[in-house]
């Protein structure tokens, strides 16, 4: 690794002075008058046409005539050329691309030609897309109604650049195939949405049938295939003084139904006492909450909690009766035959909405229970693959803002003889992940769970969810298992999925494990029917995972189980877009992700202990 102060710092002004680089700002009134712009002819880029990194034309762009764009030839731009707004948008920046055809600069914007042989254009496109150059570009802006910028800033803005121009393109480069991979990964999800949404609109009509199903639908309203349905109080029953900062229980509320599940964030509490007088509005865990406020469709079902959930106004609670598949409901509302109803019904004049009343009498599309079973798994499915690729999209996301803070601070170098030594070792051992079967990965969590608890617990230490967490996530990278349920959570790698509805409430059902909850959190011990999952561990010959797991963690802290399995997760994300491992590109990592900057901060989490910790993970999974 080396430091930036090892390239040279540049400014803007400097490259003019020193290199062919030329800074021009675009005409003003006085050069090019009104009637000089034309419907049609050579596209004006000015502050409308510059956006986030290219360049947008549209009908609404004026023109120039081919006389106007040959006498005043300074302001004709040209391939590479990279243009700034002057007005408005200060931060926005946009490369005029190889083989273009002609553009000319309006005058709301600046145009930067780099000398080619000194500076390359995409790097420096990549640095005026940076966080901080944006933020240095508004705050050195002047005026006070409108943000404007001129040569003066620009030429003042400081950055490091690599000594030869190979390596300022090897680095663009990287970046660029990290944006293609944005760019397909974005894509492939838009497909699955698309696919899903003709499919379940097919499936949820009964326009196309499942093969093995051929009975005759109903058509029952909501009320009807309910035991309970009830709206939340209104805003006499729950006021400002009813809500506690301590985590009591928790007030559902419109954010909180998100498109796809449950949404924690900006999530409010109230007392218990209050609670216990809202009875009516308490919500058990597996009901199906349904949003009052537009947009319609959004619902879900209510997720497994110890501290409880009480309903907010403008949500609606509905305890399907035993005819109606939960999943199968939260699907059919996001149905074309129910969205139409509910748009009929909507009311309110700044933002629609519905009532309970009118819920109440909404018509639902009712196959047998097992054709709604086996239409609920076949877009469960198809959702888990949608959202194993949007954590994949954030995923890149983190690690492209990572590493344009290191390679643009000179922090990595690409360069063999400088890469970290552990890069080429966890490179080689770096192993593709197959996915588990959804129809079986939940169950085989709650028996892995089991499996630690049987082989961690004892009374002298207690066996908190974030070890066994931990030892979970461990166990599945030994195993080559897909650990893509763990999250970055502050506490992480954490898996949501596997505490609210998968291993560890089926772990509890089937009474392997039994929990017991605390002011130090939540504890776990031997359940009564134990042996029962670790008839499954022989019967799948998981003892040796298992033995792995003690020999390596039985005596290991639990701040180091979160060291070891955070660098790990880290590593693996590096990996996969090619980075160098090193302290360095790991607390960057870290860093970018507003959940684990946290971890920095912590003692277990300093230089020395992210080195030990990236040579235990080499040793472990190499």
């Amino acid at each position: 690794m080396v430091n930036a102060s090892e390239w040279k710092r540049w400014s803007i002004g400097e490259l003019v002075s020193q290199t062919k680089t030329t800074i021009q700002t675009g005409p003003f009134g006085t050069v090019l008058s009104s009637s000089e712009f034309v419907d049609y002819g050579i596209p004006v880029i000015s502050v409308r046409e510059i956006r986030e990194g290219f360049i947008r034309i549209t009908d609404e762009t004026p023109c120039v005539t081919d006389e106007t764009f040959s006498r005043l030839g300074k302001y004709a731009l040209s391939s590479n050329d990279i243009v700034f707004a002057r007005k408005g948008s200060v931060d926005r920046s946009a490369v005029i691309p190889e083989g273009t055809k002609r553009y000319f600069l309006g005058s709301d914007g600046i145009r930067i030609r780099f000398d080619q042989n000194v500076v390359s254009t995409d790097l420096m496109l990549y640095i005026f897309q940076s966080p901080s150059t944006k933020q240095f570009l508004i705050q050195s802006s002047y005026g006070t109604t409108m943000a404007g910028l001129n040569e003066k800033i620009l030429c003042s803005l400081e950055f490091y650049l690599p000594d030869t121009i190979e390596e300022q393109k090897n680095i663009a480069r990287i970046l660029a195939d990290i944006d293609k991979y944005l760019a397909i990964t974005e894509e492939m999800i838009a497909k699955k949405k698309a696919i899903k949404q003709g499919t379940m609109q097919e499936l949820l009509t009964g326009k196309k049938r499942l093969p093995e199903f051929s009975a005759e639908w109903e058509i029952k309203t909501l009320k009807e295939i309910s035991s309970e349905m009830v709206d939340g109080p209104f805003g006499s029953d729950l006021k400002t003084e009813h809500y506690t900062s301590e985590h009591q229980v928790r007030i559902v509320q419109l954010s909180n139904i998100g498109e796809s599940g449950w949404n924690d964030e900006n999530t409010k509490y109230t007392t218990f006492a209050h609670a216990d007088e809202l009875g009516r509005c308490v919500v058990q865990p597996g009901a199906i909450l349904i949003a009052k406020m537009m947009p319609a469709g959004r619902a879900i079902i209510c997720p497994d909690s110890e501290k409880g959930y009480i309903l907010g106004s403008d949500v609606v609670k509905v305890i399907p009766n035993s005819s109606v598949d939960s999943r199968y409901l939260v699907y059919a509302t996001k149905s074309q035959f129910y969205l139409d109803q509910i748009a009929d019904d909507t009311q309110g004049s700044t933002r629609a909405r519905t009532s309970v009343s009118k819920l109440r009498k909404t018509a639902i599309l009712l196959p047998t229970k097992a054709e709604q079973i086996a239409i609920a798994t076949v877009l469960s499915n198809m959702d888990s693959e949608i959202d194993a690729l949007e954590q994949k999209l954030e995923k890149y996301r983190q690690i492209k803002q990572g590493m344009m803070q290191q390679l643009l601070a000179g922090k990595i170098r690409l360069k063999n003889d400088v890469m970290d030594s552990v890069h080429t070792e966890q490179k080689a051992s770096a192993r593709i992940l197959p996915v588990r079967s959804a129809h079986n990965h939940q169950f085989d969590d709650a028996v892995a769970i089991a499996a630690i608890v049987d082989a961690f617990y004892s009374d002298k230490y207690p066996l908190g969810r974030v070890k066994v967490q931990k030892l979970l996530y461990l166990l599945h990278r030994h195993q080559s298992v897909s650990v893509s349920d763990f999250k970055k959570k502050a506490a992480g790698p954490y898996a949501d999925t596997v505490r609210y509805k998968g291993g560890e409430p089926i772990a509890k059902k089937n009474k392997y494990i039994v929990s017991e909850s605390g002011k130090q959190g939540t504890r776990y011990f031997k359940g009564e029917k134990l042996a029962q999952a670790l008839n499954y561990v022989e019967r799948w010959g998981m003892q040796a995972d298992l033995q792995w797991l003690k020999e390596n963690f039985l005596h290991t802290s639990r701040n180091d189980l979160e060291l070891f399995a955070t660098v790990d997760m880290a590593i693996c994300d590096l990996n996969e877009a090619g980075v160098p491992i090193s302290v360095a590109s790991i607390k960057n990592l870290i860093a970018s992700n507003k959940e684990w900057k946290a971890k920095l901060s912590k003692t277990y989490f300093s230089d020395s202990d992210i080195t030990r910790a990236i040579k235990r993970c080499a040793e472990l999974f190499n």
